[in-house]
């Protein structure tokens, strides 16, 4: 082998890399290998810069993830608040209503209630007129009056309730005495002292009836 290394033949140049060629050329080589030696610190720097920007990547996804998930779960309770308000605002709305219905309801009952006070009157005076034979006109007057009256009661939903003859029924009538009548009349309503009034549509009783109820003769009188 010689000493200056041309035994090499040149194959071990050949199949060496280029930066190792030119370590091998010289002051040419020694300048290709500081570039590369800058090229690779650049490489380093732009590594550790790239390894930096994903750590701040990582960092701020992780930030937008908790933003999100706190975003979404101001959202849910939200919409749940929003939903109860809405049944809170529906539930009050119903209960106005009904108190609203119920006023108007009241309202109607008391308005009827003078209203049927007064065909009480009237109804007893056409009985006082029909029994004193009074002059057909003023009769025929009280008894137009009268059945305006009940016609003005029905059109706001109330009319009478025949009792006579009925059963007694304490949920239709106040018995205010007892008189002594018939075997068959026993325990029934034999006299109307006031007329009971029902709501047409629901047949609910507004009033009672006031009357007097059949006994047996031989039973003493209960009041």
């Amino acid at each position: 082998m010689r000493a200056d290394g041309s035994s090499l033949d040149g194959r071990w140049v050949r199949r060496t890399s280029r930066p190792a060629r030119a370590l091998i050329g010289g002051r040419r080589s020694r300048s290709a290998v500081r570039q590369l030696i800058i090229e690779c610190n650049e490489l380093r720097t732009e590594l550790t810069e790239a390894s930096a920007k994903l750590e701040q990547h990582e960092v701020e996804h992780d930030e937008t993830r908790r933003t999100t998930e706190g975003l979404e779960s101001q959202i849910k309770r939200l919409q749940s608040d929003l939903v109860r308000a809405y049944d809170d605002a529906q539930r009050a709305k119903r209960t106005s209503a009904q108190r609203e219905a119920s006023a108007a309801e009241q309202a109607r009952l008391v308005v009827a209630t003078h209203i049927m006070t007064v065909a009480d009157d009237f109804s007893n005076a056409l009985e006082t007129a029909e029994e004193q034979n009074m002059d057909t006109k003023w009769f025929d007057g009280f008894k137009a009056m009268a059945e305006k009256i009940e016609k003005g009661l029905a059109d706001a939903g109330f009319r009478r309730f025949e009792s006579v003859g009925k059963d007694m029924d304490p949920a239709r009538h106040e018995a205010l005495a007892t008189m002594p009548t018939s075997d068959d009349q026993v325990g029934k309503v034999v006299q109307e002292i006031e007329a009971g009034y029902e709501d047409i549509e629901t047949s609910r009783v507004v009033r009672v009836a006031r009357v007097l109820v059949g006994r047996r003769s031989d039973d003493s009188e209960a009041s």
